[in-house]
């Protein structure tokens, strides 16, 4: 009997201590909350952030000016005018947060993205001081969402400072989603609605700012006339958490983030795991007490004694 009880204190105690800690999306052990905002506060950007005003690189058709990056009704949004500005028949918005500029970081954004032919709508990591465009082309990396109609796909680029690599996920992106973009010394991983969809090992070192843009042109090319004008790219909240390998999982707060629809903060798991294991562990002890106490032989009383 006593063979029997080990036993099953062995299997208990070999399960409770092999079963893996999960670390994903979902799980914040190791990141440090530094920036929350839900755009509550209608007319007012970001702290930290500022819409750019100019020309993009490329072959995009469009020129980012101030006026198309707004805050409304609880959203962010990055619009997209027919309308010829510098030459180029298109006005677009783009918002950099310099202000959030750090090595390595975990964003967490909640976003729609406007559906049709020739609309790119984009998150965006970029070099801070490298001053060299076609290095800091190499240094960047960015999740670039194209919601055209029966054809929809997200592109990921990351760059690590010699090269950079392409992955192509598949839709459905229009509607409302959850994306995270993991950037630590591990690797660069995309997220979309808590499932990982792309793990590069390759990582850039440089400082990186983070950011929103919307445009035309290069891989989604130029919207025709069966694309809606004006669209935009909304997005309900943005968090960001800077890379710390001793930080406990907490939500980036404070802000009203939370009560947002859909956008609840991630919970952690460790604890929950901790006291399943605390609780098979003292279901097990107690077991064993009840079964040493049953096969104990047991003295009679005195008054039986010869």
């Amino acid at each position: 009997m006593f063979r029997r009880v080990t036993a099953v204190l062995v299997v208990v105690a070999s399960t409770v201590l092999t079963f893996p800690d999960r670390v994903n999306a979902g799980d914040t052990v190791g990141w440090r909350p530094v920036f929350s905002n839900s755009f509550d506060d209608p007319g007012a950007l970001p702290p930290g952030c500022s819409a750019y005003d100019g020309a993009p690189e490329g072959a995009q058709a469009s020129y980012f000016r101030p006026e198309a990056v707004t805050v409304s009704d609880g959203h962010l949004r990055l619009a997209l005018h027919r309308r010829t500005y510098g030459g180029r028949p298109f006005v677009t918005g783009e918002l950099r947060c310099a202000g959030a500029a750090q090595q390595y970081g975990r964003y967490e954004f909640r976003a729609r993205v406007p559906v049709g032919a020739g609309i790119e709508s984009v998150a965006l990591l970029r070099p801070v001081s490298v001053a060299d465009a076609g290095i800091a082309a190499r240094h960047g990396s960015q999740l670039e969402i194209m919601a055209k109609p029966g054809a929809e796909q997200a592109v990921v680029s990351n760059g690590d400072g010699s090269a950079t690599t392409t992955k192509v996920l598949p839709g459905p992106f229009s509607d409302w989603h959850t994306y995270v973009i993991e950037w630590a010394p591990s690797g660069f991983c995309v997220y979309v609605d808590s499932k990982r969809r792309w793990l590069d090992p390759a990582v850039s070192t440089e400082p990186r700012w983070f950011g929103f843009a919307v445009t035309t042109g290069d891989r989604a090319g130029t919207p025709g006339s069966s694309t809606t004008l004006p669209a935009e790219f909304q997005i309900d909240y943005l968090r960001i958490w800077a890379f710390e390998p001793n930080a406990s999982a907490a939500p980036a707060g404070p802000s009203t983030v939370e009560a947002a629809p859909g956008a609840e903060p991630p919970v952690s798991r460790h604890w929950s795991l901790w006291l399943a294991a605390i609780a098979v562990i003292a279901s097990a002890l107690a077991l064993f007490a009840f079964v040493i106490h049953k096969t104990r032989p047991h003295r009679p009383p005195s008054s039986h004694r010869a």
